[in-house]
């Protein structure tokens, strides 16, 4: 069997990148799409056109923007093989579509279905009409705990499904591609074989789901870990180097990344030789590689290759307002239908000390950002009278302002 890849000339923004350029969980787009297809024992062929396409043996054909994992593609195929048909694979509505922020991609959006670019062709001659085979991915979820007057609960629920499919239309897509990933390893884990789980708590003398956790962790070579460090649920590459009282939870770290001392990461990932500096959060993020952020907080969020978030900078990801995050595509405002989403910085991008990043907004590649001259301290008169700012003066708690 094979599989025809229809190449385009996408890019997304702000990257600039082809989508089989951008990546998830440090590797490639199209990286993914062998390996799942191999797995399958799929070849796969690029074609510019669907014209070009003369197999008349059972085939796929698919765009170079879609992201699949192997357990959605398997049941895609088993399911159209029984159809007897050309068939489009489309997915359930609920949770995993609305967090893959399915109102930025290109797909069709129906009541009872989100229909995507994979398609099924059987053998021999079939009517023109596809008939859309819906996969269900579960009802399993998982909550991240917060205030009701938040999100009008008392969790953000995220789903947890290894029926993985998002095209890659724009960073919020690629984003949620990543983090969509990093869950479907916990899926896996609670859909595997009981005796699977059975072996990891005798190994780790508990059932504690992060003692647990720290079973299935994979340490690449020539690391140095603290030993006070806490690694759970993690893949680190090769010559990482972590802190003292450093935290790396259901993450995956690049080769030659930096997660200094105090500094935590979560649900994230963080690319080849980028930097976390000490008492760093990282959370439900994504760091190309070499990003650096020395800012206290960084949430669900993501940074380009080379770029810099300063300490004191901050990406916001919530509304005050209780509305729905929108980000710009392609320069038309697109409402996400999440309240729950931070900003992303190109490739090259800089954002000093004292800026706001605006929920859903990405800064342009190469594009460095500073605070105005007016919110600086640069220089100093002899009354000490700076503008826009106060002194105070004066002892025994009294103040005095020029």
């Amino acid at each position: 069997m094979k599989a025809y890849m229809i190449r385009s000339q996408r890019t997304i923004e702000p990257f600039g990148d082809h989508p089989g350029e951008c990546l998830i969980v440090n590797k490639p787009l199209r990286e993914h799409q062998i390996e799942a297809l191999q797995g399958l024992k799929i070849d796969l062929v690029a074609v510019t056109r669907e014209s070009e396409i003369k197999d008349q043996e059972e085939h796929l054909i698919f765009g170079d923007h879609l992201y699949f994992s192997p357990e959605f593609l398997k049941e895609f195929i088993a399911k159209s093989r029984r159809a007897r048909g050309k068939t489009v694979a489309a997915l359930k509505p609920g949770l995993g579509t609305l967090r893959t922020v399915v109102n930025s991609q290109e797909v069709t959006i129906l009541s009872d279905r989100v229909e995507y670019d994979l398609r099924y062709v059987p053998a021999g001659q079939a009517e023109d009409k596809s008939q859309a085979i819906v996969i269900d991915p579960g009802n399993l979820q998982d909550g991240i705990p917060f205030p009701k007057h938040m999100f009008g609960a008392y969790s953000y629920n995220v789903p947890l499904t290894d029926k993985l499919i998002v095209q890659i239309d724009h960073w919020t897509n690629l984003w949620s591609a990543n983090i969509a990933t990093l869950l479907a390893e916990g899926a896996r884990l609670r859909n595997g074989s009981k005796l699977r789980l059975l072996r990891l708590a005798l190994k780790a003398r508990s059932t504690n789901q992060w003692k647990v956790l720290r079973q299935i962790n994979k340490i690449g070579r020539g690391c140095d870990i603290h030993p006070t460090a806490y690694i759970e649920g993690c893949t680190i590459g090769d010559n990482v180097k972590i802190g003292a009282m450093a935290v790396v939870r259901e993450s995956v770290v690049g080769d030659g990344a930096y997660i200094a001392n105090n500094a935590s990461t979560e649900l994230s990932v963080i690319g080849e030789h980028s930097a976390l500096q000490g008492g760093t959060v990282v959370q439900y993020s994504v760091l190309y590689p070499g990003s650096l952020t020395t800012t206290h907080f960084v949430n669900a969020s993501m940074c380009g290759r080379d770029s810099f978030i300063a300490a004191g900078a901050v990406a916001t990801d919530f509304r005050l307002d209780g509305g729905y995050v929108t980000v710009m595509k392609h320069g038309v405002t697109v409402d996400t239908g999440n309240t729950f989403i931070g900003g992303c910085l190109g490739h090259g991008a800089y954002v000093g000390s004292g800026c706001i990043l605006a929920p859903g907004r990405a800064v342009p590649n190469g594009l460095k950002i500073a605070v105005g001259d007016d919110r600086v301290l640069s220089g100093f008169n002899s009354g000490h009278e700076i503008e826009g700012f106060r002194v105070v003066t004066g002892n025994h708690g009294r103040q005095s302002t020029h």
